[in-house]
This record gives C-alpha cells, structure tokens and sequence, in this order.
C-alpha cells in the first residue's frame, strides 16, 4: 500500500466528506452519474448498518476461532479488536416506566420502554444489582412458582420488543438502568447550494460513527448501492491520486 494513503487514513478529517468525495470520483469515472445528496445519505446509512451489524457475526466468529487456538493472540487478537470496535457503542441510559396497571396487581402489565437507539442489550441493573434475564416462555412459570418466584435479591426480566418487564413489581418503583449497545447515528451530508452546486458543510453534517479503517468499506457498499462493483484496490488508488491533488493544490 502506498505511503501516502497511510497519510490519508489517520488523517483527521470528516469521513462523510472523504467518503462522497471518492464515491462521486468513482461514479463519474465510470460515467454512472450524479448520486443526489438525499440518495448518498441513504446509501451512507445502509452501508453503515450493515458494517455496524457484521461486526456481531464477525466477533462470533473470531471467538469460535480463539477458542480453537486457531487465532493469535495480543496484536494478532482478531476478537479483540473487533470488540473495540463495539466497545465505541456502549452506553447507558435509565429506562423509562410506564403505568399500565396498579402497581403489583395481579397481572401487572406496567413496563419500561428500552431507549430509541437500543441495539444490543448489555445487562440491566437496579441498586448496582444486576437483574437476570430470562426467556420469556420461563419468565411466566418463574413468577408463579412459589419456590423460584423472584425477589428483590434475585429480580428477573424478560424484553419483547421494545418492553421490559421486571419482577418482582416492586422495582418499578425504583431507577432501572440499562447498559447497551447502541445502533450508530444516521450520516448525513450537509451541504450549501453554491452556483447550483453543492457544497459541503460541516456544521449540519453528521459524520459517520465507524472507525476510519472501515473507510474503504464503506466507499465500496456505496458504490454497490449505487449500481457500481469496485474492488478495495480501486478505492485505495482513487484515495491515493486524490490525497496527491489535494498535496499539490496545498503546495502550489
């Protein structure tokens, strides 16, 4: 790989930009035309949620490998940096109750809405206690059960949907939080029109949430979106030739 393009990759700058840039480069070298802001916004997001989402069956699969000492270890640790890369999404957020039925009556419906951004569910907790999930065709069986039935020591959950239901009940009065994976930020790339043109501006633009080693990817599922099959040694020497204008331009 050149040089140069090691230059452009840990180069600080607003990957949304970098990326429509190299995708308008390759669309108009393949004479494909003109991707519209409002079709690149929606590339740019399918593009990042299938990257996004890949990582968990990537990360399944390294762990797998690990496990048969089919992997390296330390820097070579696949698992380990795709988790890194998740990592970026963790957050937390106190759940939301709402009242449905009187507090602890008989099947007690209320139920705490999971955040609007929830992805993946890391544990729940109340008190510093965590509370145990449970499937929910247990969930019913344990709470009828006089000798499994859950306590405030040993509080139980189960999700559907959007909802999570504690027992005992008694905890809804109490701030249940949830630590999560979170689903990344729609990009969006913003522009003003100048002489019919438009211009990026970054003050309403929302940059991409993805690591910039997953640069090329992106520029590549956009493309494909977009009707074009590149491969990655395309989008490096379109990164390469387009980092050398811009060195020539800043040196002129």
């Amino acid at each position: 790989m050149c040089p140069l393009f090691f230059v452009f990759l840990f180069k600080i700058y607003p990957m949304i930009n970098s990326v429509r840039n190299t995708v308008m480069f390759l669309l108009n070298k393949d004479n494909r035309g003109y991707l519209a802001p409002s079709e690149f916004d929606y590339f740019a997001k399918q593009a990042q949620l299938e990257i996004f989402e890949g990582y968990f069956a990537d990360y399944a699969r390294a762990i797998t490998l690990q496990n048969n000492r089919r992997k390296a270890q330390s820097y070579g640790d696949t698992a380990m940096h795709i988790q890194n890369k998740i990592d970026v999404f963790a957050t937390s957020a106190t759940l939301q109750y709402n009242d449905v039925a009187p507090l602890n009556a008989v099947n007690d419906e209320d139920y705490l809405s999971v955040p609007a951004d929830f992805y993946k569910i890391i544990n729940i907790t109340t008190g510093g206690k965590v509370i145990q999930e449970v499937a929910k065709h247990k969930f019913d069986m344990l709470v009828d059960s006089n000798l499994t039935a859950p306590s405030v020591a040993f509080p139980i959950y189960k999700r559907e949907a959007d909802k999570i239901y504690v027992r005992p009940s008694s905890l809804y009065e109490n701030v249940v939080k949830m630590n999560y994976i979170k689903t990344p930020s729609d990009p969006h790339w913003g522009y003003n029109t100048v002489a019919g043109d438009p211009v990026y501006n970054a003050d309403t633009s929302v940059d991409f949430e993805l690591p910039v080693t997953d640069e090329t990817e992106l520029v590549i599922k956009i493309c494909s979106y977009a009707g074009l099959s590149i491969r990655e040694g395309d989008v490096i020497k379109v990164a390469d030739e387009m980092l050398k204008q811009d060195f020539q331009k800043e040196n002129v």
